[in-house]
């Protein structure tokens, strides 16, 4: 923080201004740093309602990173922002409702999102760590990450633009303009925890030219990754009710009732495309069907630390499972997305908790991170594949042959 700090000439004038002794400190520095010197889980570049999630051996806790010039005791900043869900679910409630029902609407909203994190991490206790910068100091805070008090709202005021409101915890300004909940902080002298002091350099230049670069060139590691869709139906983008993650809802493979299916059988549907285009990512062919019931399955590593055992089946490998298949419906439909037995996951939930997709990171062969990515990840990487997707579909009579040889 102090090298941070002594470079703030770079991006800041140090010598003039009300601001001129107040170090600089770019907000993705102070996340990277945070994680880097704690060693903890960087979440900064997920849609996530936490910047990282640690584990200090009291069980698993939600940080929230924060960074701002101190320009006075208590201030608003920015903890959510609604932009996917606003046309949808906040607007017509300004258009029609009254400000209590926004706020309320709001609040859970930002609930939502909170508990979905707190169940994806397993997370007991979450905190924000924050710090705010004076002269020549940068003065570090840690506080609750609280959710907010449902039953406790009360509307402070209101404009149409600003609503303004308190849980008896927090106060809270919610913007209609801009879709954005600003929380407010206390960053008093009582509640520092610890100060860093600061030396800005006149000239950092001279710091800089102290780094001495290797001359060889760095090559980023290039990750495979893939995305998959949580809703079934990838032409209408909906969630059907009876197969992928409501696969449980189904008929029964005997012609009976569906009560006579596991709760929470559930499998991720793969299109063929992804397995014509990534050939052996799982480590096999997932397309020749002795190749996948020769495999003996890998390991999916969870965000909560856990990792269960999973296979690729039916035709096509259209089909990723766990044996039983409820272990992995139970960790996505209740652990993560709060459903219960026998409840039918929906489009519209996924809308509410901005999460329609899933994110399969290769470790190696045997070992593939699986985690949540937010809304429209599975169609935004889908058309940035377009072009090879092409090739592999004008392919289909040919597919189709395959298909049909396979079933046989």
């Amino acid at each position: 923080m102090k090298i941070f700090g002594a470079l703030s000439g770079l991006f800041k004038d140090n010598q003039e201004g009300e601001n001129a002794k107040k170090p600089y400190l770019y907000y993705r520095n102070h996340e990277k740093l945070y994680s880097r010197v704690f060693r903890v889980k960087d979440l900064t570049r997920k849609d996530s309602a936490f910047d990282a999630v640690a584990n200090f051996g009291e069980g698993n806790i939600g940080i929230g990173l924060k960074t701002w010039i101190h320009n006075g005791d208590f201030t608003y900043q920015k903890v959510a922002e609604f932009n996917k869900l606003a046309p949808t679910e906040i607007r017509p409630l300004i258009e029609n409702a009254s400000p209590e029902e926004v706020v309320q609407k709001v609040s859970q909203l930002r609930n939502n999102r909170i508990l979905l994190d707190k169940r994806q991490y397993k997370t007991n206790k979450d905190i924000y760590h924050y710090i705010t910068r004076d002269d020549n100091v940068m003065n570090i805070f840690e506080r609750d990450y609280d959710l907010v008090q449902l039953d406790s709202i009360k509307l402070m005021n209101s404009n149409g633009k600003t609503y303004s409101f308190t849980d008896g915890i927090r106060n809270y300004k919610f913007y209609a303009s801009k879709s954005v909940l600003l929380e407010e902080f206390d960053a008093s002298s009582a509640k520092i925890i610890t100060q860093v002091p600061i030396v800005q350099f006149n000239d950092p230049f001279e710091l800089i030219k102290m780094i001495h670069i290797p001359d060889y060139l760095n090559k980023n590691e290039i990750k495979d990754v893939i995305y998959l869709p949580i809703y079934s139906d990838g032409k209408t983008m909906q969630v059907k009710k009876k197969s992928g993650f409501n696969a449980w809802n189904g008929a029964s493979k005997n012609k009976g009732s569906n009560k006579n299916r596991p709760n929470f059988e559930a499998y991720i549907t793969i299109p063929v495309w992804i397995h014509r285009l990534y050939p052996n990512f799982f480590g096999f062919n997932a397309l020749n069907r002795e190749e996948r019931n020769a495999s003996e399955g890998f390991k999916l590593h969870l965000p909560d630390g856990r990792s269960i055992d999973a296979i690729i089946t039916q035709t096509n490998g259209k089909s990723l499972q766990t044996n039983p298949q409820n272990i992995l419906g139970k960790w996505i439909l209740h652990d993560v997305l709060g459903l219960q037995a026998r409840e039918l996951l929906t489009m519209q939930r996924l809308i509410e908790l901005g999460v329609d997709s899933l994110k399969i990171s290769k470790i190696n062969n045997k070992n593939f991170k699986i985690e949540l990515a937010e809304m429209y990840a599975f169609e935004k990487w889908k058309i940035s594949l377009q072009e090879d997707i092409r090739k592999v579909t004008n392919r289909m009579p040919e597919l189709r042959k395959e298909l049909i040889e396979e079933t046989l």
